[in-house]
């Protein structure tokens, strides 16, 4: 269980960049270009810059609750009853980024790599890698982060730097893209972008110091902008608006055109390894944190009993969308849109009620120490 292991700061940002950062490979760059034009990398600054301005809120009102995840601060504030409702969210919210993020990857490696194959034969391969993680454990998890996650990055960055004869810094006009109120309006509810951070409430208690939350937050939020920013430039600099709204995965699309001479080419090839190596720990993370709240809200010593059955019904979810299409417009129009309410309202909310009953707690042990 979380509570009993320690791990080290580099390991938790490890985690929490892979988490925010997987989404470059899907669908990021388009959906900037779809809601600000040729301003998308103006909309990734500022929803980066909102995010941290709202962690800096939520971390300040968890100083109070050093060393407790969200499940605990929950059962501060409104008992056993609040602490299984923000459990059965947090289970939700997993369940649904869980599900619909192997559906995508599952189809998009399908069309890339494997397009003669079922998808549940696809599937397969990234649930297997969830149950061995779900049996491996959470230390197994974030160690792996800890290791693969800088060479994922620096592949990254050099993929980025074979784009750039690609680029064309004309691709930017107009600055504005299609309008201050999509870029700072509409804009404001991309910060769902980040709702991964959540995982960062529930291995507090793994982390130790309040000072070590603090810092890890701020340094995940902080990496993840920059990757994303950059993904979002390059995109827009390699293609011309609107043509850019049109491709397929389009970060693996801006990579197919990286050639140097006869000896480097089909760049995309390494791509694909990254791209499923990172789908993959997000994955098996979302999972095991799911079955890990789940057994929280029950009680159960022991999580490894709900390893299979959870992985089943994910599996057998996974299929309820029609199509890619449908996976696409339900990613970006509903989770992209809605989910910081859930990961930054709800947990604002919970921590602004604790702290006030706390206040309160503390008030009345006072007033009853004078009597």
């Amino acid at each position: 269980m979380p509570n009993r292991i320690k791990f080290g700061k580099w390991e938790a940002v490890a985690l929490l960049i892979n988490a925010i950062s997987t989404k470059l490979y899907l669908y990021y760059p388009r959906m900037t270009v779809e809601d600000a034009g040729t301003a998308g990398w103006i909309l990734s600054i500022y929803v980066s810059l909102v995010t941290l301005m709202i962690f800096t809120v939520l971390i300040r009102l968890y100083k109070r609750f050093e060393g407790m995840d969200i499940l605990e601060v929950s059962e501060i504030c409104g008992g056993k009853v609040l602490k299984t409702l923000t459990g059965l969210i947090t289970v939700g919210v997993l369940f649904y980024l869980t599900v619909i993020t192997i559906r995508e990857f599952s189809e998009d490696m399908k069309v890339i790599s494997l397009p003669t194959s079922p998808l549940s034969f696809v599937m397969l391969f990234f649930i297997a890698g969830m149950i061995i993680g779900g049996f491996l454990g959470l230390e197994a998890i974030v160690r792996y982060h800890a290791i693969l996650v800088p060479i994922i990055s620096i592949a990254y960055i050099l993929i980025l730097i074979g784009a750039v004869k690609l680029m064309d810094i004309s691709n930017i006009y107009p600055i504005l893209g299609t309008g201050a109120y999509d870029i700072f309006g509409k804009g404001f509810f991309r910060i769902s972008v980040f709702g991964d951070i959540l995982m960062l409430f529930l291995i507090v208690p793994s982390i130790g110091s309040y000072k070590n939350v603090k810092r890890i937050g701020y340094t995940a939020i902080g990496f993840s902008s920059v990757f994303l920013t950059m993904g979002s430039l390059a995109y827009i600099l390699s293609f011309p608006y609107p043509s850019n709204l049109e491709p397929f995965l389009p970060m693996y699309q801006m990579t197919r055109l990286i050639t140097y001479g006869r000896f480097f080419q089909r760049i995309e090839s390494v791509f694909v390894f990254i791209w499923a190596t990172a789908a993959l720990m997000y994955l098996t993370a979302n999972f095991y944190f799911m079955v890990y709240v789940l057994s929280r809200i029950f009680d159960m010593k022991y999580i490894r009993p709900l390893i299979m059955p959870c992985a089943i019904i994910v599996f057998s979810t996974a299929f309820v969308p029609q199509n890619l299409v449908s996976v696409l417009n339900i990613e970006t129009n509903i989770f992209n849109k809605l989910i910081w309410v859930i990961t930054f309202g709800y947990v604002g909310l919970i921590l602004i009620f604790a702290n006030l009953r706390e206040r309160a707690k503390r008030r009345s042990e006072k007033d009853e120490t004078e009597a």
